[in-house]
């Protein structure tokens, strides 16, 4: 492997030219950004050691050169400045796409650094996302007000499915509805590419209730599955558009005895209008669907808030998930956001969970429930289905798993 050390202050370069040679590595040094951009063009390293507290500019304007000419480079910082600013550095370089090997304080050098040293699995390359449109983003350039309008008339919105688990014993016992628009050449666009232009359109009314009856129509294969639980989404838009009794009422009569229903609504629409939304949790509690608060630890929402709103459930962020290992803040937040909600007696279920390493983690320290790509994949219902059938035959023909009683709902 060939690693390129990036550093305005020459004295660290002996040190760390013997620790990466040790471990059998090509070593080459740059003292300046214009030198080390030189050094990339003439031969791509495998990885970056930045130090973030260069004299004249810093490591986030690599991190910007890296990005706005996508170059899939890893890096691992090195600072001396503590980890507060390593975790900041290590946030700003995810959103622009560049991968983080690591952070490593000069302070802990040779333990911090030898580990990152090694190669990434075979089979998992980074890749900066594509300069041209995949296949994928050409259907979202060519999808406009008419054409969504078109698709929903059509019966073009479809519902997939992502299970939710029990982490007792990771059998799924609920599931999130997720939209996705099927365009006439057969393409799939997901929900972030075309919600938007649904709220802006004035379209979202007629596409909220094509979901709704696509979902309506599966309850006979939901009956089965003895799901306890299926959670659907509502914006905040939507709420203040709509009539929430009127979209949510037939979903809601239809699937009783089917599953329960749990409406899921954003933190920031918690604080966007309290009152508006006190009003519409109040109607989805009639109806007898459950309010949970969707990517809980993103928005502004007050400790008054949680006590003020019928809530039972709090989906806690993906981001925290993901950087639980990497970052102890957000260990802290996380672990602060589970204790709150077990004191508030909520329901929790971690979302963005990707490896055994966090199931575990989130298990010890007492969540109940979780889902992410380490359980599945949006799918079709089909898919669920399948990972079902699954479940209980690894259960060895025993009683399908119940949560009912865990999340406090019924049918």
């Amino acid at each position: 492997m060939h690693i390129l050390y990036l550093d305005d202050e020459p004295r660290m370069e002996s040190t760390l030219r013997r620790l990466v040679q040790r471990q059998g590595h090509g070593f080459e040094f740059c003292a300046s950004i214009k030198a080390c951009k030189t050094a990339v063009a003439a031969k791509a390293p495998d990885l970056l050691l930045l130090d973030l507290g260069l004299a004249q500019e810093s490591g986030l304007d690599v991190i910007d050169w890296l990005a706005d000419e996508r170059i899939p480079l890893p890096v691992v910082f090195l600072s001396g400045y503590g980890d507060d600013l390593l975790d900041t550095a290590q946030r700003i370089a995810k959103s622009r796409g560049v991968e983080i090997r690591g952070l490593v304080s000069k302070a802990l050098l040779a333990s911090d650094l030898m580990p990152l040293l090694d190669p990434p699995p075979v089979g998992s390359p980074h890749r900066l996302p594509s300069a041209r449109p995949d296949a994928a983003d050409t259907s979202i350039i060519r999808l406009n007000a008419a054409v969504l309008a078109e698709r929903i008339e059509a019966g073009g919105v479809e519902p997939f499915f992502q299970p939710i688990v029990s982490l007792m014993d990771g059998r799924p016992c609920g599931v999130e509805v997720l939209a996705r628009l099927r365009l006439a050449d057969g393409s799939l666009i997901d929900a972030a590419d075309f919600i938007p232009l649904a709220e802006a359109s004035g379209l979202i009314a007629p596409m909220t209730r094509a979901l709704f009856r696509r979902i309506i129509a599966l309850k006979e294969r939901l009956r089965p599955l003895y799901l306890d639980f299926l959670a659907v989404n509502l914006s905040r838009v939507t709420i203040e558009q709509l009539d929430v009794v009127d979209v949510l009422q037939p979903l809601v009569t239809e699937l009783k005895g089917y599953c329960h229903v749990i409406v899921e609504v954003t933190e920031t629409a918690v604080c966007h209008d309290r009152h508006l939304l006190q009003t519409a949790a109040a109607q989805i509690q009639l109806q007898g669907a459950s309010l949970a608060i969707d990517d809980f630890g993103t928005g502004y929402a007050s400790l008054r808030d949680l006590a003020e709103f019928p809530i039972t459930i709090l989906k806690i962020d993906a981001s925290f998930v993901s950087e639980m290992f990497e970052s102890m803040k957000a260990m802290t937040v996380l672990m602060a956001i589970i204790g709150l909600g077990q004191r508030l007696g909520l329901k929790m279920i971690a979302k963005g969970v990707e490896t055994e390493a966090q199931r575990d983690l989130l298990f010890s320290a007492g969540l109940e429930f979780a889902q992410g790509y380490l359980f599945g994949r949006p799918g079709e219902l089909a898919a669920i289905e399948r990972m079902i059938a699954a479940s209980r035959l690894s259960a060895d023909g025993s009683d399908a798993f119940d949560a009912s009683d865990l999340l406090g709902l019924s049918t």
